[in-house]
């Protein structure tokens, strides 16, 4: 039950997550406007008072999309463009999928769910937060791709590098949709730590990155001090 003593922010955060669960389980048609209600404790007239419709509060919750690129994003601005950086930018990438970031991981899960199950169903939370992600990250990918292809890093294929990007995200979207539950629905020879090394090095390759610069600029041990670096 929300506090009646709550300030109008506070109630307003709580209803937002009243509302996540039930539209991870149930999906946008199949979440009522009473039931987040019931489930944040409040009448639905104040609830409306936070949020004209159930559309803007299920744009609400959609805005973490924006919320976690754009974190990850200000960081690579500040490093120099280059392969590296790209090998570092994938590894990032796959492991904010696979481990979620360190103080919204509740909140990440929660997105996650609504994404997988949009696609399944109203695709519009899905193409809204995959529109997001590629609007924040598009600049980084193609900086650090050009730097790496003038490095002469990455061989040539008829393959745009945003779509390269997306094969990236639908690989570790993929492996992170088999592991939801929180037991993993296939069993890898290795541990799900190292399975994050080696998909970014699947996805190395699959960008079209040299054995010589994977060699050079593929560092797990690195690399993960580099992303902890960003997270402190």
């Amino acid at each position: 039950m929300v506090d009646i003593r709550m300030k109008g922010t506070d109630r307003k955060q709580a209803i937002i997550e009243a509302a996540r669960p039930l539209f991870a389980q149930d999906g946008f048609n199949g979440t009522s406007v009473r039931a987040i209600a019931k489930a944040a404790g409040v009448s639905e007239g104040l609830l409306y008072k936070h949020f004209p419709s159930k559309e803007a509060l299920y744009r609400e919750i959609l805005e973490f999309a924006d919320r976690i690129s754009s974190f990850t994003i200000k960081e690579f601005v500040q490093i120099e463009p280059g392969t590296e950086t790209l090998v570092l930018f994938i590894y990032v990438f796959a492991d904010i999928v696979l481990f979620k970031v360190e103080g919204r991981k509740e909140e990440q899960e929660m997105y996650e769910r609504l994404f997988f199950r949009s696609l399944l169903g109203n695709i519009s939370f899905a193409k809204t937060g995959l529109r997001t992600i590629i609007d924040n990250v598009r600049s980084t990918i193609t900086i650090n791709f050009d730097a790496a292809v003038r490095a002469g890093d990455i061989v040539e294929m008829p393959i745009d590098p945003i779509n390269r990007f997306w094969f990236i995200h639908h690989l570790v979207m993929g492996l992170d949709l088999c592991h939801k539950s929180g037991e993993s629905a296939f069993q890898y020879d290795i541990s799900k730590e190292e399975l994050t090394e080696h998909a970014t090095l699947f996805a190395l390759r699959g960008i079209g990155m040299t054995d010589e610069a994977i060699r050079k600029y593929f560092k797990p041990e690195k690399l993960k001090a580099l992303w902890k670096g960003f997270v402190k």
